[in-house]
C-alpha cells in the first residue's frame, strides 16, 4: 500500500469507525433499554472492538513514522583496542560528528577536570490534541551523561527520563483537570516511552525534531537505544570500556 492509499486509508477507516461506533452503540443502549440484554452487550462488545482495531491501525501509523526518524552515521573505527584506545578528543570528534539536524536528539561534550563529559539529550518530543470533550497534552524527555576517563579509556553513565501529561475535560457531571511530572535517574534498558493519539481534523499538534506538525493523528516518542547504541558502538570501536564489562553492562547499552 503507497502511502497516499495508506493516508486515504486511514481517513476513511477512521470516519466509517466513527459512524459505525455510534449506530451500534446506540443500537446496543436501546436494544438493553427494551429488555434485549443479550443483543445489547454483543453490539456494544462489536463496538468497542471496532475502536480497539481503528486505535491499532493508529498506533501502527504511529511506529512506522518513528521507524522511519534518521538514523546516526557511525564513523569507521580508528582501530582502537582496549589495550591501545584511541585518544579522548578523537573519540569527541567522533561522537559530534554524529550530529544532524535531522535527528531526535543532540549529543555535546564539555571538558571536566577527569576527562570529558559528553551529554546526550533528546530533542523535544510533546503531543497535544483535542477532542469533543478532552483535551490533553503528553511531553518526554531524555537525557544521558557519560563521563570519560582518558587516564584509563573507562566511561561510566547515567540516564534521566521525564514525562509531563494534562488531561481536561468536560462531563455532564462537570469539568476537571490532571497533571502530574514524573522524573527518575538511573540506567535503562531496551525502554521506550510513547503516546498515539488521535483527534479531530488539525486537533493533534506534534512537536519533534523536525518542527511542528499539526495533523489528525500524532506520535510522541523517545526510544533511548536510537540513541544509546550508536554513542556506545563509538567509544567500543575505539578501544573504552565501561569500568566493570560485563554481560549486564551491554545490555544496558541498548
Amino acid at each position: 500500500m503507497t502511502e497516499d492509499r495508506a493516508a486515504r486509508f486511514a481517513v476513511q477507516s477512521r470516519r466509517i469507525v466513527f459512524l459505525v461506533g455510534l449506530v451500534l452503540a446506540a443500537g446496543g443502549v436501546w436494544a438493553i433499554l427494551q429488555g434485549n440484554v443479550a443483543l445489547g452487550v454483543v453490539l456494544l462488545v462489536l463496538t468497542g472492538i471496532a475502536v480497539l482495531a481503528r486505535g491499532m491501525w493508529t498506533m501502527r501509523r504511529g511506529l512506522k513514522a518513528v521507524s522511519e526518524r534518521e538514523k546516526a552515521q557511525v564513523p569507521e573505527s580508528a582501530g582502537g583496542t582496549p589495550a591501545a584506545p584511541t585518544p579522548v578528543d578523537r573519540v569527541v570528534a567522533d561522537l559530534l560528528g554524529m550530529n544532524s539536524d535531522g535527528l531526535p536528539y543532540l549529543i555535546e561534550a564539555t571538558r571536566t577536570a577527569q576527562g570529558a563529559r559528553v551529554d546526550v539529550r533528546w530533542k523535544v518530543e510533546e503531543v497535544r490534541w483535542q477532542t469533543l470533550f478532552v483535551r490533553g497534552k503528553q511531553a518526554y524527555a531524555w537525557r544521558m551523561e557519560v563521563d570519560l576517563d582518558p587516564a584509563r579509556a573507562t566511561y561510566k553513565f547515567v540516564e534521566y527520563s521525564g514525562s509531563a501529561s494534562v488531561r481536561s475535560a468536560l462531563s455532564p457531571g462537570g469539568g476537571f483537570v490532571h497533571a502530574n511530572w514524573t522524573w527518575t535517574r538511573g540506567k535503562t534498558a531496551g525502554q521506550s516511552s510513547g503516546t498515539f493519539v488521535e483527534g479531530a481534523d488539525g486537533q493533534v499538534t506534534v512537536h519533534g525534531a523536525d518542527g511542528p506538525r499539526t495533523s489528525w493523528e500524532g506520535v510522541a516518542m523517545i526510544r533511548p537505544a536510537d540513541a544509546k547504541i550508536p554513542v556506545f558502538t563509538v567509544l567500543r570501536n575505539n578501544g573504552w570500556r565501561p569500568r566493570l564489562d560485563w554481560f549486564g553492562a551491554r545490555l544496558f547499552e541498548k
